[in-house]
């Protein structure tokens, strides 16, 4: 079960905004992660993260569930979560 979210953004990205709001309206708890500024450049490395938005999903243990990079995929992703 997803309950949690590291979405990585940047203040250039065209997408961001969409995804940033839609994951707000889901009711996961989440940090929003700008890769633009020093460390959010390091932990986008230390997540893998290449291509903004990205957003985490992580399970109840805390584990990476699932990635998605627009609000269509993360409607889907939580759609199959229910």
């Amino acid at each position: 079960m997803i309950n949690e979210y590291k979405v990585f953004t940047t203040t250039a990205c065209p997408k961001c905004p969409k995804v940033k709001d839609f994951i707000k309206t889901t009711g996961l708890k989440g940090t929003e992660i700008n890769a633009s500024t020093d460390e959010g450049l390091k932990m986008a490395s230390q997540f893998a993260v290449s291509t903004v938005p990205t957003v985490i999903l992580f399970d109840e243990s805390g584990k990476e569930a699932k990635r998605a990079h627009s609000v269509d995929e993360l409607k889907r992703m939580l759609e199959e979560n229910k």
